[in-house]
């Protein structure tokens, strides 16, 4: 299923402008979406939206990595600023290659 992004008007608790299901879990932060609640993502609304497509990819990213490969929050907070810093979306083919030129171990 694809990830639906939700905007919101406030930031989350600890001021977080982006979050997802799996962060939200890690951070003991109430997480009330009832329908697919894996696959929203909230977004803060009242940033600039270089700023907001940046969340959004960081925490897709963060989301597949926690959920897929059984990443704590820190490393796969860690391997999505690398994401950002690229400037490039995070990679739906090809993933583990990606992760291990970045340093990430696998397995």
């Amino acid at each position: 299923m694809k990830t639906k992004i939700e905007y919101i008007k406030h930031k989350t608790k600890y001021g977080f402008i982006g979050m997802n299901k799996n962060t939200a879990n890690k951070k003991n932060i109430n997480w009330n979406h009832k329908k697919h609640p894996s696959h929203i993502i909230e977004v803060y609304h009242d940033v600039p939206k270089s700023v907001r497509v940046h969340t959004i990819r960081h925490e897709e990213c963060e989301q597949y990595l926690m959920k897929n490969k059984h990443y704590s929050y820190k490393k796969a907070h860690a391997l999505a600023l690398k994401f950002e810093k690229l400037n490039k979306p995070f990679p739906s083919t090809n993933i583990k290659r990606r992760l291990i030129k970045m340093g990430a171990k696998t397995k």
